[in-house]
């Protein structure tokens, strides 16, 4: 009974485990909680693991207050999008992160908790003043954020444009030699137009765009693949890495 007491708190009060009643709350513990809520409801099927799309942190006032702003809903968001890509997992509909006041939790005190909601891109409008909601694909960024969320890169690890490097994102990027795409390849057996980078499921996929010498991941050819993290990348005598950021 006591250990089944203890795990229920771990799991719903993580933070009074991590420093007390007194001390203030820290965003590395959530995000380790948050990744810890992530890696266990996220589910197996036939086209890989498929993670909760909607996330609640509930906290105590005092908490709540010194955390809420758009800066640490971002991060945050950010931090779920990265742990999909290292955890090799999908997540279907918008991303929804809601930070909660709750009077219930004391100073240092939390519960996280996911759900698998089938949603679709819409303005977010929350009835209660006391919560703060980030749904990603339509939350308006105050001037001072980055306008992009940078969360990989692409760089050149052999080849005549060893060195060039690309941070991508949720847009869609274009890889080969004409001057148009996102990264420009000079190597004469790479395409004018070899490949594409495209965000889908909350994960990037690469995408042959029909070049003549092909796309190879991790020396096999091709014709899209999901990225995870260290692939490397074959454009013609182009090898490139992908990592996270």
């Amino acid at each position: 009974m006591l250990n089944w007491l203890e795990s229920f708190l771990k799991k719903h009060m993580a933070g009074l485990f991590h420093r007390g009643f007194s001390n203030e709350l820290e965003p590395a513990e959530l995000r380790e909680a948050l990744e810890k809520e992530i890696k266990e409801r996220r589910k197996h099927t036939r086209n890989g693991y498929i993670v909760p799309n909607s996330y609640e942190i509930q906290l105590g006032t005092e908490d709540y207050q010194r955390l809420s702003s758009a800066r640490f809903m971002e991060d945050m968001t950010v931090f779920i999008e990265k742990v999909l890509i290292q955890s090799d997992s999908f997540m279907d509909g918008v991303l929804s992160l809601r930070l909660r006041d709750d009077d219930a939790f004391s100073k240092g005190s939390f519960a996280i908790s996911s759900l698998y909601e089938d949603n679709k891109p819409k303005a977010v409008a929350d009835t209660e003043s006391n919560t703060l909601v980030l749904s990603h694909s339509d939350f308006t960024l105050p001037l001072n954020l980055p306008p992009v969320r940078r969360l990989a890169s692409l760089r050149v690890i052999r080849g005549i444009d060893a060195k060039a490097y690309l941070e991508i994102g949720e847009r869609k990027v274009y890889l080969g030699r004409r001057e148009q795409n996102d990264l420009i390849l000079t190597d004469l057996n790479v395409s004018r137009l070899h490949a594409s980078v495209e965000y889908e499921r909350h994960r990037h996929i690469i995408h042959d765009a029909g070049s003549l010498n092909g796309l190879f991941v991790n020396g096999e050819r091709m014709s899209d693949a999901c990225l995870l993290p260290g692939d490397e990348i074959g454009l013609g005598n182009t090898l490139l890495r992908y990592e996270v950021i």
